[in-house]
């Protein structure tokens, strides 16, 4: 009962952080009902797991990252889902080719929506749901790329624990901050014949209020056609399905 108790408290002081935005550990206490010394053992040990920071310029508590993907993330998520999805369609309409939306889960990519099924080109089945770590493919080289300082520099830092090996592109950090660099240069992620030698992509990040919500991208067997003529002639509506998802995001928050 006692782990239980702990565990309510702990859940009680993350909505409670959720709700204010930061709090020194005696308002917390005072607020929740509880004993300083039961509030800093609970927000020592959050820290220590990642999901809250301290700082001691003003000396109070924040959510950290994690904790606030777990309380918007749901929602934001269904949402651009939702909102991205024709545009994914409108766009495998134009292209022909394949197109994809995936989100950023625990590092790495879940493709959520996929027009494989549907395109005269593909040659990949059983697409959506299936993950992909962080750096294999060019979804993920765009989030990583345009999401926040703060969330990149904690996902690389655990991506080579995570790798399981087959990623010789990206072995040191100059190679992946060269490819981040080159991303946010061009406006998107890609994938040359990488990973998967038969085919390549190009990935764009769908961006609200300053985060990384999904990314969507355009696949192509590589023997088509040669890199560039590929990102001239699919960039283009790539890039224009994203700004339409943006501009909606936009608009429907403006009218809630």
């Amino acid at each position: 009962m006692d782990n239980v108790r702990t565990i309510s408290r702990g859940i009680d002081l993350l909505e409670f952080l959720n709700r204010s935005g930061k709090a020194t550990g005696a308002h917390i206490a005072s607020q929740l009902g509880l004993s300083r010394p039961s509030t800093y053992r609970i927000l020592e040990t959050l820290a220590a797991c990642g999901v809250i920071r301290y700082s001691a310029q003003d000396n109070k508590y924040a959510l950290d990252w994690p904790a606030q993907t777990l309380a918007s993330g749901l929602t934001e998520r269904s949402r651009v889902l939702c909102v991205a999805t024709p545009y994914l369609y409108e766009l495998q309409k134009e292209v022909l080719w394949p197109t994809d939306l995936a989100i950023h889960e625990n590092g790495g990519m879940v493709i959520k929506e996929s027009t494989h099924p549907i395109s005269p080109y593909s040659i990949e089945s059983g697409i959506v749901g299936s993950r992909h770590p962080i750096l294999c493919g060019s979804l993920g080289r765009a989030y990583i790329s345009f999401c926040p300082k703060r969330e990149r520099e904690e996902i690389l830092k655990n991506f080579f624990s995570r790798c399981t090996g087959g990623y010789e592109c990206f072995s040191s950090m100059a190679q992946i901050e060269w490819m981040i660099a080159k991303a946010r240069a061009d406006g998107f992620g890609s994938r040359q014949q990488d990973v998967n030698a038969e085919t390549s992509s190009i990935a764009v990040p769908i961006r609200f209020l300053g985060r990384v919500l999904a990314c969507m991208d355009v696949s192509w067997i590589a023997s088509a056609m040669t890199f560039d003529e590929a990102v001239k002639k699919f960039y283009p509506p790539l890039d224009a399905a994203r700004c339409a998802v943006e501009r909606q995001l936009a608009a429907e928050t403006r009218v809630n």
